[in-house]
């Protein structure tokens, strides 16, 4: 079952950000609503993402992973990231 994190990354130098949202990609989806900033819909939990991303940030960078209830969300963000939000939430929590 999907479960939805939160991922902020400030890669080391040299990083693109092509590089992190191809690696993105082996999730089921993402959305990044700030630059480093990304939620996540993925199968696979905070330690595979870790391992996933310290190549990226390992000698100079960043990363955290937080995973997300999106039962409960509010806050001004870009308008079609509130669709996306809640997309995961009925696929998590089921038709409410």
């Amino acid at each position: 079952m999907a479960e939805l994190y939160n991922i902020f990354i400030r890669p080391k130098a040299g990083v693109t950000r092509e590089q992190i949202e191809k690696k993105l990609d082996l999730a089921v989806d993402w959305f990044r609503y700030a630059e480093g900033c990304y939620l996540v819909y993925s199968t696979n939990g905070p330690a595979m993402w870790k391992l996933r991303l310290k190549p990226f940030v390992e000698g100079g960078g960043h990363v955290l992973i937080l995973n997300v209830d999106p039962d409960e969300y509010n806050g001004w963000m870009p308008k079609d990231l509130w669709p996306w939000l809640k997309d995961k939430k009925q696929k998590i929590y089921g038709d409410e």
